[in-house]
């Protein structure tokens, strides 16, 4: 037994290692994505810590862009966020610690909760596929604030777990849980606490009231924010859906449009399954057969009601969230759908560790020696990306491009007053802002004006997609001045020097 803890132990720090490789590469180089979504979390976090103005709300749902007005994820992103931006002063690294943490939390975690369900063995494959798994990897290296839920997604997995017992604080923290995801990305916890609760009237068949009222609270304690906005503030949400529900109806009820739009999202179903384990290992086609086949044939012969009706909720989840987002118009990222990945990775671990459970000797060869195949594609792979993204200086997109640009304006101006213009494809500003605020203000003790006078400065971010964009810009917007100088930079901004007339 002990021999058995020893090796367990041992296999546990070997996964540990593969889900560092990927995910701490930001970690050290400390060059990261700081763009539009980046830089307008700061602010707001700046708002929070530096101008002392708490929120009752975090981002906008979409950016603005997804068809929703007055809309908001919730705001304790911003709150996370704040511990290390009190620590390292403003430092977005710090945030870059966070996500880092998040995400070797969540293998952690994935563990207990596999072993929890399905034993040893089970926490073990639900790590291994949780350290490798692309989408999953991606949430420790930028600061986005859907990046967050995978681990309270888990947490939420691990109480619907324990509520078979049909205990009260169960009951609540699974419902607490499945609502505060709303934190990071409302359209996770939409459909996850929907889930929730057909799982406790149809699966569990929960009859007792109280049961319920715990339930609700658990929910309202987690939206409570976003309840007491929307008193505040005239239901101001409420108003956005209903607005976006009645608008264009004319348009999205034919038949077609509603065919179009239902095939779309199955589409992105779909790519969100493929993308939950790493790619060309094996043909596509065959991993379902590997994952669902065995987990359907184990399931019908599972005689532990409590892991079954565990199964049931992470099955459920797949309808739900497509039933949900039917009502979408726009996109389903894949973002929206990380329950699923975790859902899907979870049933996996169970056919294999069934595999073992049930002592079915070839399933079981079979089994062992697919995770040392896909263990030995992949890690070449990894290296590969660790030496190549170590090495990458981003241009125009990653931290070091614009603090270069910033520097190099700066040094340019020798202590002059100058004005700042910049030109970006996401149009805001926010990264810039922050930048200046953070980085340019503090090393230089200046801030530039915003304004077409005397010494002043253009900052263009070419659009990748429109690469002529910022031309129009020039021509438009900016038309004072005599032009000094232009110079492109190794980042690939363009740096204009003016004078105004």
């Amino acid at each position: 037994m002990r021999i058995n803890k020893i090796l367990e132990v041992i296999l546990l720090v070997f996964i540990l290692g593969i889900a560092f490789l990927p995910r701490c590469i930001e970690v050290l180089n400390k060059n990261y994505v700081f763009g539009f979504d980046q830089g307008r979390d700061y602010l707001a976090v700046k708002s929070i810590v530096v101008d002392h103005k708490p929120t009752l709300i975090g981002s906008e749902i979409g950016a603005g862009a997804a068809g929703f007005q007055g809309i908001f994820h919730g705001p304790f992103h911003y709150y996370f966020l704040s511990i290390p931006f009190v620590l390292t002063d403003g430092d977005p690294y710090g945030g870059i610690i966070l996500m880092f943490l998040f995400g070797i939390s969540s293998v952690i975690l994935s563990y207990f909760l596999g072993r929890k369900v399905f034993g040893p063995v089970g926490g073990m494959v639900t790590a291994f596929l949780v350290a490798i798994s692309p989408i999953l990897v991606s949430q420790s290296r930028f600061v986005w604030n859907s990046h967050p839920s995978t681990l309270f997604i888990l947490i939420t997995f691990y109480f619907v777990y324990l509520s078979y017992k049909k205990e009260n604080k169960f009951i609540f923290l699974s419902s607490f849980f499945a609502g505060f995801i709303y934190n990071f990305e409302l359209a996770i916890a939409i459909p996850l606490s929907m889930s929730l609760i057909l799982f406790y009237i149809f699966v569990l068949k929960i009859k007792e009231l109280k049961k319920y009222a715990v339930m609700l609270l658990g929910l309202v304690a987690a939206f409570f924010p976003m309840i007491f906005f929307e008193i505040r503030h005239d239901f101001m949400a409420s108003k956005g859906l209903l607005a976006y529900v009645f608008s264009q109806k004319e348009t999205t009820t034919s038949f077609l449009s509603i065919l179009n739009t239902s095939v779309s999202h199955f589409d992105s179903f779909v790519y969100s399954f493929f993308d939950t384990f790493p790619r060309d290992i094996i043909p596509s086609w065959i991993l379902p057969v590997i994952i669902f086949v065995p987990a359907t044939y184990y399931f019908f012969k599972e005689k532990n009601q409590m892991m079954k009706k565990f199964i049931i909720f992470l099955i459920l989840l797949i309808p739900v969230n497509f039933f949900v987002f039917s009502f979408l118009r726009n996109a389903v990222w894949t973002y929206y759908l990380i329950d699923l990945n975790i859902a899907y990775i979870l049933i996996f671990a169970y056919s294999i560790s069934s595999s073992f459970k049930k002592n079915n000797y070839w399933l079981k060869i079979f089994f062992l020696l697919f995770l040392i195949f896909v263990y030995i594609k992949i890690m070449p792979p990894l290296v590969k990306m660790f030496n190549y993204d170590y090495q990458d200086y981003g241009g125009d997109a990653k931290i070091e491009g614009k603090i270069d640009a910033l520097d190099f304006i700066y040094k340019d101006a020798g202590g002059k007053e100058f004005g700042l213009l910049v030109f970006t494809p996401p149009i805001y500003t926010y990264a810039y802002d922050y930048l200046v605020w953070w980085y340019g203000q503090r090393k230089y003790n200046y801030h530039p004006y915003n304004e077409k006078k005397g010494l002043f400065y253009l900052l263009i971010q070419r659009d990748s997609s429109k690469p002529w964009s910022h031309i129009g810009w020039l021509e438009t917007v900016i038309r004072d001045g005599i032009v000094v100088w232009e110079k492109e930079l190794p980042s690939g901004f363009i740096v204009q020097k003016r004078l105004a007339e």
